[in-house]
């Protein structure tokens, strides 16, 4: 028991310290393709970035303005905002609830008043909402009022894109509303189904990439023109997706001060290691593996699976539209899924996307509950689907590889910490004491890296500095302790969503509260 205990603890952390190895060496190749010249591409590809909006009045227009402002060619941009009725919906729901929701908000303190109305009004407005309501003579009358007072998405997206469009005359801008049932992906794919009659007739699908960033992206200035570079570099096929990585250090409207606050920040930090460590460094894998020539066989067996990070994905249009498209109940992951099966061609963008980290834990634990819900209808995806089932062995090799890391983000940590409890019980103290005296060397290792990273690729960013969070020496080594609830983190949304699906309670899903 205590040898088995033993290889359990220090096979995982070899793990990690094998992640960071790869996330050191996967940035170093980022870095030195951001600091080459980026060649003009010709002819570039069409782009089309679509911006799906549900609840995101204060945020909106500073997306929209900073797509529009990308450096790229004009006439080949073309940004599609794509607002849904499900946020009315939703608010005429709420309507019913307002006397209830009041009432909590007065018996609760201001923080956490303001906690309770995310999702409800636009975050920024959430602490003055709030402390309106309970400072007025009629709660219920005012928290009304203050809804109402809010214009939808939609409202918003009718007045800001026409001006938006006068200043950028070269930017193809256009408004679609999804007035049917579903979520982000649904919203996602009406938008592409329409893009035939958006699209100039030179747009050809096999040149054409279709992106997406959320309301929250502030890319680089110079994304596009690092794609179409990508695209047209001449070393083989033409990327079927190219996938630029998010930087999470921006401090979101909803954050508070506090030991949570420090804690979601030493998150978005720990994030740069599983970006480059994990996406960036599989999608470079594979262009070696592929570049080697390989037996087919041998070749899906060594390249790894590929996830699809929603906010900076770019997939070719008519690769898009084969797999079909996006799906529920996540948009992005199964089109990683689908393509690793596909043995498609990809890469990724040495340039990044500067978004919104995590205010809360409960906000992240809701995200990865929805990720987690995703993993597991994408591995009955690649069981069931005659279509995917058709590129044996490819898709068996992304279901056997998926399958096992989807077990082991729900059993892992529970391993790790029956194998803690094995060698306390065991007596063997000394032996857990240098395993853990390890950890934490790696972890103190672990975050410098991260911390440096941060500073760099922030400092090289081409973009808006709204809201950035720079880690500070010596502020940051503060966040180090954090590190060490990381994976604790990472499993309370798996465990949470697993509680629920076993009790028959819904399940508790979502990755935004702006």
């Amino acid at each position: 028991m205590t040898t088995a205990a033993l290889v359990v603890l220090w096979g995982v952390l070899s793990w990690g310290v094998l992640l960071s190895v790869r996330a050191a060496l996967a940035a170093r190749v980022l870095d030195r393709r951001r600091q080459r010249t980026v060649p003009a591409a010709d002819p570039a590809p069409h782009v089309v970035l679509l911006v799906p909006a549900l609840r995101e009045q204060e945020l909106l227009a500073e997306v929209v303005r900073a797509a529009a402002g990308l450096s790229y060619p004009p006439g080949l941009l073309h940004v599609v905002v794509v607002t849904t009725q499900r946020e009315e919906r939703e608010r005429h729901a709420v309507a019913a609830r307002v006397p209830a929701l009041a009432a909590a908000l007065v018996k609760a303190d201001a923080e956490d008043a303001a906690a309770r109305l995310a999702g409800i009004v636009p975050s920024g407005r959430a602490a003055e909402t709030a402390r309106r309501t309970r400072a007025s003579s009629d709660p219920a009358g005012t928290l009304r009022a203050e809804i109402d007072a809010v214009p939808t998405t939609r409202e918003v997206a009718a007045v800001l894109l026409p001006a938006i469009a006068a200043g950028h005359p070269g930017v193809g801008l256009h408004h679609l509303h999804y007035t049917d049932e579903g979520a982000k992906s649904s919203q996602l794919v009406h938008a592409v189904e329409q893009l035939p009659g958006l699209l100039p007739p030179d747009a050809d699908p096999a040149y054409t990439y279709v992106g997406l960033y959320d309301a929250d992206s502030q890319p680089d200035l110079g994304s596009l023109e690092q794609l179409a570079a990508t695209v047209s570099r001449g070393d083989g096929p033409t990327p079927h997706l190219v996938q630029q990585l998010p930087l999470q250090l921006r401090r979101p409207h909803a954050a508070r001060h506090g030991g949570t606050d420090v804690l979601m920040r030493a998150h978005a930090l720990a994030d740069l290691r599983r970006r480059t460590g994990v996406e960036a460094y599989r999608i470079l894998a594979r262009r070696r593996i592929r570049s080697a020539r390989l037996p087919a066989g041998l070749t899906a067996l060594a390249e790894p699976v590929v996830y699809g990070i929603g906010a900076g994905l770019f997939v070719r249009h008519d690769t898009l539209v084969s797999i079909g498209m996006y799906e529920e109940p996540v948009d992005d992951l199964l089109v990683g899924y689908k393509l690793s099966t596909t043995g498609a061609v990809m890469d990724v963008l040495p340039v990044f996307n500067l978004v919104d980290r995590y205010p809360r834990p409960q906000a992240l634990g809701k995200a990865y509950a929805l990720v987690a819900h995703g993993s597991i209808a994408g591995c009955r995806r690649l069981l069931t689907d005659p279509v995917l089932r058709a590129f044996r062995p490819r898709n068996t090799v992304v279901l056997v590889k998926e399958g096992l890391d989807t077990a082991w983000w729900f059993g892992g940590p529970a391993v790790v910490l029956a194998a803690i409890t094995a060698l306390v019980a065991d007596g063997s103290g000394g032996a857990l004491l240098v395993w853990v005296a390890a950890a934490c060397a790696y972890t103190v290792l672990h975050a410098t890296w991260c911390v440096t990273k941060a500073r760099q690729w922030l400092a090289a960013h081409r973009g808006t500095a709204a809201r950035t969070e720079t880690p500070t020496w010596p502020s940051a080594l503060a966040l180090v302790p954090a590190f060490l609830l990381q994976p604790l983190l990472h499993w309370a949304g798996p465990l949470g969503h697993l509680y629920r699906a076993v009790r028959g309670a819904p399940p508790a899903l979502g990755k935004t509260e702006r």
